[in-house]
């Protein structure tokens, strides 16, 4: 799940680390220091975004999917239905004409 930056706040501590992303460029996964699940990232590609994994929100049921991307790394038996897939990162919208 994306979330602007801006818009993001954690409250507590997190533990860190960093793994290159399909870009080449620094992936960061902040995760649980007690259990070590993960928790959010912030991509070096895209510092304006934070990526939450939907499995740490209290009630993922909230979460909505758009879209699916990185659809050429999920297993055969995980299908979404009914949103467009992308199998890297979708294009970014360009300015409006």
């Amino acid at each position: 799940m994306v979330v602007d930056k801006k818009q993001f706040r954690v409250t507590g501590k997190t533990g860190i680390s960093a793994v290159t992303g399909g870009s080449g460029r620094k992936a960061i996964r902040h995760f649980c220091p007690d259990c070590g699940s993960l928790l959010f990232g912030t991509p070096e590609v895209a510092p304006e975004i934070v990526t939450v994994y939907v499995g740490s929100l209290d009630d993922p049921s909230v979460f909505k999917p758009a879209f699916a991307q990185f659809t050429r790394d999920r297993p055969t038996w995980d299908q979404l239905r009914d949103v467009p897939e992308f199998k890297t990162v979708p294009p970014r919208p360009g300015p409006a004409s």
